[in-house]
Order: structure tokens, then C-alpha cells, then sequence
């Protein structure tokens, strides 16, 4: 099974007929959030892979739950291949851009401590882990609640996105984080997962 990882679209035309092109090749594809703030380019983005699923980042707008329907995944757990189960989470903590989509992380803790992850959970969020490829001008910009969320409830993998000028691989405990650059750059990343073993990459759009 192979999924294809995107984040921080950002209305960006160029970076969305990459991801149609490049999305045909894979069994799911995957959206962390920051998609933009027009309802066609949301629209159109839906239609990219008949097995695209979403969740809001902290710029999106009100409408995206309503237009995406069962494809956004927020606060939402579906069943895959193979046994294995997305669960997605957006938002961010605050930034200083005041953005629609930002909470306290305590806020977010409490949403997201009541979410059906286990050991074959790709939990899809928004912000990264806290202290996990999140630097920004020397000072830490991902979000604790999802740093806690993983430690406690170890999914298989994380995919996150919202830093646009990060992105790799890393480990906290026993969960793989997939931390992809906005695709708006060019950025995305790829989720392997064979015989139960996952491998992640960061590659171009």
C-alpha cells in the first residue's frame, strides 16, 4: 500500500495539477491541512483521487468540513487496507498570523485525548510534534498536545505538515513522524507500507 502525503496547498494552482498528475500512482492520498481559502480550489482538490481524505490546518476556512464530507477526517477514524486505520486531527496552537484555525494546546489536548488511535493508526495532524522538526527562527512551533497525543496513544505514524520550510523523518518513541514541506513549494511525502512495516520519504511533488 502507498500514500501520497501533501500539506500547506495554499490555493496554489501549480502545486495542485502536480498533485493530480502525481496522485494516480497511489492508493490514498492524504492532505495535512492549509489547503487555501477558496471553495473551488477545495473543490477541485476533491477531486484529485477518489481515495483523498483531509483535515483543516489553522488557515482554513469554515466551509472545508461541509464541502470535503465523509472525505474530512476530522476527529474522524477510517478503516483502510490491510488492517490499518486513518485518524485525523487539524488546527494549530496560536502563530502570530491570529489565523482562524488556532486554540491553545490545551484546548487541543482535550479534543484530541478522546481519539480512536491505536498501533495501526496513520494519524494525520496539522502541526507537528513539539520539539519534531517544528523549529522557526530558533523557537519550537509545533504543538504539545500532539507530542502528548502520540507518547500516549503510539500510532504507527504521524504525518504533519504546517512549518513550510521543514520536512523529514524522525521517531518519538515508537511512532514514525513524516513531516512534509508545503507542497505550495514543490514538497511532499510517501508512505510505504509492506508485509506491516512502514517506510517514510520526503520526495517532490
Amino acid at each position: 500500500m502507498r500514500l501520497l502525503a501533501v500539506s500547506d496547498l495554499h490555493d496554489d494552482e501549480t502545486a495542485l495539477e502536480r498533485l493530480a498528475g502525481r496522485a494516480k500512482g497511489y492508493d490514498y492520498v492524504l492532505v495535512a491541512g492549509d489547503i487555501g481559502k477558496g471553495r473551488n480550489f477545495l473543490e477541485e482538490l476533491l477531486d484529485v483521487h477518489p481515495r483523498l481524505f483531509l483535515i483543516p490546518g489553522n488557515g482554513d476556512q469554515d466551509f472545508l468540513e461541509e464541502v470535503a464530507g465523509d472525505k474530512c477526517i476530522q476527529e474522524k477514524r477510517v478503516e483502510i487496507e490491510e488492517g490499518f486505520n486513518l485518524v485525523g486531527f487539524g488546527y494549530s496552537p496560536p502563530t502570530p498570523f491570529h489565523t482562524p484555525g488556532e486554540y491553545p494546546d490545551k484546548q487541543l489536548y482535550s479534543w484530541m485525548r478522546g481519539l480512536p488511535i491505536d498501533k495501526k493508526t496513520i494519524f494525520v495532524t496539522h502541526a507537528p510534534p513539539f520539539g519534531v522538526l517544528d523549529d522557526v527562527s530558533g523557537v519550537h512551533a509545533g504543538s504539545r498536545a500532539v507530542l502528548k497525543t502520540i507518547e500516549e496513544k503510539k500510532p504507527l505514524a504521524n504525518v504533519c505538515g504546517h512549518i513550510h520550510d521543514k520536512e523529514g523523518v524522525a521517531v518519538v518513541g515508537s511512532t514514525s513522524v513524516l513531516k512534509v514541506g508545503a507542497a505550495k513549494n514543490g514538497r511532499a511525502g510517501e508512505i510505504d507500507i509492506f508485509n506491516g512495516e512502514v517506510r517514510l520519504r520526503n520526495i517532490g511533488l
